[in-house]
């Protein structure tokens, strides 16, 4: 059984420089390019095959995947067939192979991937310069000062 540590720390209490920082990602479906299943000639693909792969293909973070990643996440796919086709074997390698394409939000804290809700243009407009309080006025306010 493997021990796992703890997941990466926003405030981290070591004075070890980080090699590499938090990826921020929009979460919003991923609607790019992204490869269908090859086909299988005789043989389909398992309707829970079928299924992860469209779940695992609209993932935020996919936008990030390189060529390598996705025959990576196809080659998964193959174990998942498997695995639903009965062979149980392939659990432990679909478990640690589904920890590198960050399925779960466990896996994605462990990656440094974090989901962002995406920004609202309206929203972040200017805000009036006549609306916002002064901060001396303020503080006249809270301190009964007249």
């Amino acid at each position: 059984m493997a021990i796992t540590g703890r997941p990466p720390s926003e405030n981290p209490r070591n004075r070890n420089a980080k090699s590499y920082d938090w990826t921020t990602v929009e979460n919003v479906p991923w609607t790019g390019t992204s490869p269908d299943l090859p086909s299988r000639g005789r043989q389909r693909w398992h309707v829970e095959t079928r299924a992860w792969w469209e779940a695992v293909r609209r993932m935020p973070h996919c936008r990030l995947w390189t060529d390598t990643d996705w025959r990576f996440a196809i080659e998964t796919a193959r174990l998942v067939d498997d695995f639903w086709r009965g062979e149980l074997n392939r659990a432990p390698e679909l478990r640690l192979r589904s920890a590198k394409l960050g399925l779960t939000h466990e896996d994605r804290l462990k990656l440094r991937i974090r989901y962002v809700d995406p920004v609202d243009e309206s929203a972040t407009s200017a805000a009036d310069p006549a609306a916002v309080t002064r901060l001396d006025e303020r503080r006249k306010r809270l301190s009964g000062a007249s």
